[in-house]
């Protein structure tokens, strides 16, 4: 777990209810990468299909055993009520890029699942690219601006990668509480990029292993003046984003990750886009969960942080 989001968005959890098949079954979901900065594993239970039982069992378990391993050392996940999953220091058990990690599950009434990950290499920003367009209104100028970035490929293998970013700017404006004058929180908007091929912002780069590759271009902010502004159609092409927006940045992360990372949530994604359309095609949920279902998978996370001026 991380804050802004490993890019959370991109993290994905299955309602148990869609993964009944059969017998009930441990649905277990984590993700963990050198950044982390709590550990978590989330147990539930699937919905069986069919089921001739009349007790309904909450999905959620908070009576397991969870354990997680490096294959030397071993610790005990220990359950949070308030957030439902159990959790750990990652101080306990460092994760660290090449190492497999294994994770067990065990509950009272004896279903035990396990499963494993490695976690990828570390893969860096190389270059941030930000352009602006210029359109023009009756009444007024616009430049909107949008953000792109690249990073050179691993080679001798196909990886997987999924990326995200945030613009943040410092909102001046003030206001008043009980007497007490407050200042209004940082404004922090996620970019949204378009995504890759229908699974969101996770690509492959099968067959370009070792060469550059990109982001698609989302975009960050749009500035205005109005037409009645003295020498407008001048200043708007000075105009920029920093000297508009006090203390504006872009946090752009990108995730390097396994392969069932990319193969689990690429499948969840398209689950959720034909939602409860009766013409779509089924979208198999796969698992690397042995005796279970769900993902347990690994990424490894880097940042750039761009201070716009």
């Amino acid at each position: 777990m991380t804050t802004l989001c490993a890019c959370g968005n991109l993290t994905s959890e299955v309602d148990p209810a869609v993964l009944g098949v059969g017998g009930e079954k441990l649905v277990v979901n984590s993700y963990i990468s050198p950044q982390d900065t709590l550990l978590t594993v989330k147990v539930s239970r699937s919905k069986p299909a069919v089921s001739g039982s009349t007790t309904v069992q909450p999905f959620n378990v908070n009576n397991a055993t969870v354990s997680l391993s490096d294959g030397s050392r071993s610790i005990v996940l220990k359950y949070n009520n308030l957030l439902e999953y159990y959790a750990a220091k990652p101080s306990l058990l460092p994760i660290r890029a090449g190492q497999t990690y294994t994770l067990t599950a065990t509950t009272p009434d004896g279903k035990q699942v396990t499963a494993q990950a490695t976690v990828p290499a570390s893969v860096p920003i190389s270059a941030v690219a930000l352009d602006s367009v210029i359109t023009s209104s009756a009444t007024e100028w616009k430049k909107t601006f949008r953000v792109s970035f690249a990073w050179e490929g691993l080679s001798a293998k196909t990886n997987y990668y999924a990326y995200c970013g945030y613009f943040s700017w410092n909102n001046k404006v003030s206001y008043r509480v009980a007497g007490q004058t407050q200042t209004a929180v940082p404004e922090v908007t996620e970019l949204t990029f378009p995504g890759e091929n229908g699974t969101g912002n996770l690509l492959s780069d099968n067959n370009l292993s070792g060469k550059r590759l990109s982001s698609q271009s989302a975009e960050v902010t749009t500035l205005s003046l109005g037409k009645g502004e003295n020498n407008a159609a001048t200043a708007i092409q000075h105009l920029t984003i920093g000297k508009s927006l006090p203390g504006a940045r872009l946090t752009l992360r990108l995730l390097n990750t396994d392969s069932f990372y990319y193969t689990y949530t690429s499948a969840v994604q398209r689950q959720r886009q034909a939602g409860s359309n009766p013409f779509a095609e089924p979208v198999l949920i796969p698992t690397n969960i042995q005796g279970g279902l769900g993902c347990f998978a690994a990424y490894n996370r880097t940042e750039k942080v761009v201070v716009l001026k």
